[in-house]
């Protein structure tokens, strides 16, 4: 009887499922069997990489054929998540799969209360990660859950780069509360480890950085590192709405133009995953050990993180 696996990862064209291919590549035994998936192959090679959306459950049930796990990775399809999740669910049920493992967002919560909470009662970039862990414990099949804590990189990537549009300003609605904000890079290895069965199954897996910061210190690290001249302003959750909406930044992802503005986000998750009512309320403040206890490396500081990322720092004219 042979002992060969299969496991499937999904979404491997995002930053993080490039990550988690690589990685799965990298650790796999030599019997895996490893299919990789995403939605479009415009940029990927066809040779190694299946089409798969999902939105289109037939496509997924081709690539998900003949596996034993199957990964999946939240997309920005804001307000679909739950329908995409079913149909992943659907797909993986009708063949077969033994396990699912599902990369989404932190909470400082277990499992038992996951099941239990008020999605309503939770901020804008929870709630539907609350519905999908939902589906994915009471799919039938063994499950793992990852929980990452907001992203170092998106901090420069989507949020710094609006410091000069704001007129040389960092607008936070963090309260000075401190997150663990954690390197995607980090995310991407625990998730191909979930995958490849580093966990025990129907486990939750918290994934963070190696500390809690404020958004100032992350500022004032920032600006002084290139000697950028600009403030730092706190504000409360409807400031900052009213401050964006004023500009055109919209309340839908979906349909909402951004042609004109410096980052394509919503007012919603703005509010709540931007900078950050997640963070005020205390969901991103605990710090775990699970990134150096499923890759053996131990996690990136914001600091390590950034050194890739100067070239991204804002600078006055």
């Amino acid at each position: 009887m042979s002992s060969e696996r299969k496991f499937v990862l999904t979404g491997v064209g995002g930053h993080l499922g490039q990550i988690a291919a690589d990685w799965c590549i990298y650790t796999a035994n030599p019997g895996d069997s490893l299919v990789f998936t995403d939605y479009s192959l415009a940029s990927l090679p066809a040779d190694k990489v299946l089409e798969a959306t999902y939105d289109d459950e037939e496509s997924l049930r081709r690539a998900f054929k003949g596996a034993d796990v199957v990964g999946f990775i939240s997309t920005w399809a804001f307000g679909h998540r739950a329908e995409q999740t079913s149909r992943v669910i659907s797909a993986a049920k009708a063949c077969g799969v033994k396990r699912i493992v599902y990369c989404g967002a932190a909470m400082s919560v277990g499992p038992e209360e996951s099941l239990m909470r008020d999605v309503e009662s939770l901020p804008f970039l929870l709630r539907e990660h609350v519905a999908t862990e939902r589906l994915v414990m009471a799919s039938g099949m063994q499950w793992n859950i990852q929980r990452n804590t907001l992203y170092q990189d998106n901090i420069i990537g989507l949020f710094a780069q609006c410091w000069k549009f704001c007129g040389d300003r960092g607008f936070h609605n963090s309260a000075g509360q401190k997150g663990a904000y954690v390197a995607r890079s980090d995310c991407g290895r625990v998730y191909a480890a979930l995958v490849l069965g580093k966990a025990p199954p129907n486990t939750v897996h918290l994934v963070s950085g190696p500390e809690a910061v404020t958004d100032r210190e992350i500022f004032d690290y920032v600006t002084s590192k290139v000697e950028y001249k600009a403030e730092f302003v706190e504000m409360t959750d409807d400031e900052l709405a009213s401050w964006w909406r004023e500009k055109g930044l919209p309340d839908d992802f979906a349909t909402g133009d951004f042609s004109k503005l410096p980052m394509k986000i919503c007012i919603p998750d703005l509010v709540c995953c931007g900078e950050c009512q997640c963070v005020a309320r205390g969901y991103m403040s605990e710090v775990s050990d699970a990134v150096e206890k499923l890759t053996g490396r131990r996690p990136l500081g914001f600091r390590e993180n950034y050194v890739q990322y100067e070239h991204l720092f804002p600078r006055n004219d």
